[in-house]
């Protein structure tokens, strides 16, 4: 009874051994569907255009409730045009997060838009919408992330824009971590 006792007992740690689970952990989350904004910093490059943060409900099939539009109104000068905002969040621990999120941008004709994402100024990349209706989904790998504080943001580019409203829009925006937890003998 002992003896059977203990190999099930051994069969159980090794088992546990042998399996790991997953959690999900979410660092930062933004829907928008407050309706605030204040908490995104806005930044831009455009002479002084009238541009903008704002939230929409009109820019994304995601359901009900409100998106962030970054967007500016040309003549701003043609080129090379950005209009950004930027958050931060804290990374608990250092290890691999991930960046989850809706995006779309306006296209324009005559000129080329995309609308970009960047973690701590560097360019995790820029992306270009094929028509107005276009809502991507994206699942970004922030690989190496040390532990501490740390910009997201999301904005768009533009070039040869003279005439007309120009935005990109995001929304659903999650940084999230899995974490491996391994049982204790």
């Amino acid at each position: 009874m002992i003896r059977g006792a203990l190999g099930a007992l051994l069969g159980t740690c090794v088992g546990l051994f042998a399996m790991s689970a997953s959690a999900t952990t979410i660092v930062f989350s933004d829907n928008f569907d407050d309706g605030d904004v204040s908490d995104w910093v806005k930044t831009d490059n455009s002479g002084g255009s009238v541009n903008s943060i704002v939230t929409t409900t009109t820019a994304l099939p995601s359901g009900s409730g409100l998106a962030l539009l970054v967007g500016f109104n040309a003549p701003p000068g043609g080129s090379n045009v950005e209009v950004r905002a930027t958050n931060t969040f804290n990374a608990p621990v250092a290890g691999d997060y991930d960046l989850d999120m809706l995006a779309s941008n306006r296209v324009c004709s005559g000129c080329v838009m995309s609308y970009d994402v960047l973690l701590n100024g560097s360019s995790l990349g820029r992306f270009q919408a094929a028509s107005n209706t276009n809502v991507f989904a994206h699942h970004i790998d922030l690989n190496g992330l040390t532990a501490g504080t740390h910009t997201i943001t999301l904005g768009f580019h533009t070039t040869g824009a003279s005439s007309g409203g120009f935005t990109a829009t995001f929304d659903n925006v999650e940084i999230s971590t899995q974490e491996s937890v391994v049982p204790v003998p």
